[in-house]
């Protein structure tokens, strides 16, 4: 029985021998009863006129008939009912004319005479579930030709719709470039000439004795001042963003150096700030870490409590383990100013106090350092910052205390300039005891960078 839908096989049987005819069907009737359904015709134009007349399960073919024999009959079976399973008989001993046949898409062979009865009904069970199988697989390789087709449209899609992006994105870039020129020349301008005629409006009232006009005046002055800064500060976030940083070895300490002696804001004795050395080479950009470190120094020695003198300590760790830290062994708790003489490093300037205030060596100072990740820390006495605050202060504008000057964008200068140099940025910090701000970079030492690349190389 077809047991997919519960009755008998339908078979149509081309056999030019009547007694052959006859002696299949019996055999088959035995083996399973009531399981075939035959309608048998001799020739193959009558097997044709069955064929479009009524739905059959398998065709059993013999190969010589009286109006078309041997390779012919298969081929022109194959092209009248493709989608049919399809069983020839053959009286040929070498079976050669069999396996040709199966070659060309027919699903099996049986030798008249020698296989009938049970291993006819296999023969017609294998081609049926064999078919099947085969049009599954056509079926699987014509949804899959479908989606390759769909999924080349989708890409082609894909590519116009990124190419239409990009170009707008370029566009708008370049609009944004036009819009800091903008922002830099037509806004900058109105504000420096705000400043320079309240100045005029200052002096010209030091002799009118009017000193409530006079703080109007400054009020004006500084306010300028600090809305030029506010720009300023906004456009080199905009560059760093869009910019794409080259990295290359860069000298922490001697960059340390060269800042603290360049900024008057940081020399003693208003100020202690000390390098505890060795500070190692890490990968980074040479002018995004003067920014950043400038950012971090210039917030350590300005947020403190009124009448505390800032203290700044800055040196590296291994990341992950805090106990082997590449600096002197010194207590924690360890604030107080280095007499001078003592433990110094060499400096560019002989001449220049701050700087040989500001470092000292230590036993390791001539080892290469050998971390993958350094973590660069800049502790402070300042007021502290609130946990609950920490993660804010990384974001544009945010000032915790406006009782002091500030815009509000350097900590997020700081963060984007670190991130975009492959290293990450955080603070430990509590109010009233002060902050400890961290970069991670990449180590010099184990990094190769590519010799085109720019920034610092000694």
């Amino acid at each position: 029985m077809n047991q997919s839908e519960g009755r008998p096989i339908e078979i149509l049987l081309v056999e030019d021998s009547a007694s052959d005819a006859h002696l299949l069907q019996e055999s088959l009737a035995e083996a399973r009863p009531g399981e075939f359904a035959f309608t048998h015709v001799e020739r193959w134009a009558d097997a044709v006129s069955s064929l479009r007349q009524k739905q059959f399960d398998v065709l059993l073919l013999d190969l010589s008939l009286p109006d078309i024999t041997g390779r012919d009959t298969f081929l022109r079976a194959r092209a009248e009912a493709p989608h049919l399973p399809i069983v020839v008989l053959t009286g040929e001993p070498n079976e050669a004319l069999g396996l040709e046949a199966v070659r060309h898409g027919v699903q099996d062979y049986l030798i008249k005479g020698q296989a009938y009865g049970r291993q006819t009904v296999r023969a017609i069970h294998y081609a049926i579930e064999r078919k099947q199988v085969e049009e599954a697989l056509q079926h699987t390789e014509a949804a899959l030709r479908e989606s390759e087709r769909q999924l080349r449209e989708r890409n082609a899609d894909l590519e116009r719709c990124v190419a239409e992006r990009t170009a707008s994105l370029e566009e708008t870039i370049s609009d944004l470039e036009d819009f800091s020129h903008s922002i830099t020349h037509d806004l900058r301008a109105p504000l420096r000439a705000m400043r320079s005629f309240a100045q005029i409006l200052g002096e010209e009232c030091l002799a009118c004795g009017r000193p409530i006009a006079q703080e109007h005046i400054q009020r004006i002055t500084s306010a300028a001042a600090r809305m030029d800064k506010l720009i300023q500060d906004v456009l080199q976030y905009s560059r760093l963003a869009r910019s794409e940083l080259r990295l290359a070895p860069v000298d922490v300490q001697g960059l340390l150096r060269g800042i603290i002696e360049t900024y008057p804001a940081f020399q003693p004795p208003q100020v202690e700030i000390r390098i505890e050395g060795p500070l190692p080479r890490v990968l980074g950009n040479e002018a995004a870490l003067t920014q950043c470190f400038s950012n971090l120094l210039g917030n350590a020695i300005k947020f403190v409590a009124p009448g505390t003198r800032p203290q700044v300590r800055v040196w590296a760790e291994r990341v992950g383990n805090p106990k082997a830290e590449i600096r002197n062994p010194k207590s924690e708790e360890e604030n107080e100013r280095l007499p001078a003489g003592t433990d110094q490093l060499p400096v560019t300037n002989p001449r220049s106090l701050a700087t040989q205030h500001a470092t000292r060596n230590t036993p390791f100072a001539s080892r290469p350092s050998p971390l993958s990740t350094v973590r660069l820390c800049f502790a402070d006495n300042g007021i502290g910052i609130p946990k609950e605050a920490q993660e804010r202060i990384f974001k544009m504008f945010q000032r915790l205390d406006k009782s002091y000057d500030g815009t509000g964008v350097g900590l997020t200068v700081v963060r984007k300039a670190i991130e975009k140099m492959g290293g990450r940025v955080g603070l430990e910090s509590e109010p009233g005891h002060g902050s400890r701000f961290w970069l991670e970079l990449k180590a010099a030492a184990e990094s190769k960078p590519s010799s085109d690349m720019g920034g610092h190389k000694g």
